[in-house]
């Protein structure tokens, strides 16, 4: 890694609680947007095995 690269790693480091974790990571928007995504998958899921049954 060039050095350009690891000085913007640095400069945009993510603020993280004392274990590790990601703060964003709690952020109910994120939160929220995780459930949403896994929900748009379930429905596609369900959706694909519907048009399979039916064809």
């Amino acid at each position: 890694m060039n050095p350009a690269s690891r000085d913007l790693l640095q400069r945009t480091a993510q603020p993280r609680y004392p274990n590790g974790e990601r703060k964003l990571a709690r952020d109910p928007f994120m939160q929220a947007t995780w459930v949403m995504l896994g929900v748009a998958a379930l429905a596609q899921l369900v959706l694909l095995v519907a048009l399979d049954v039916m064809s």
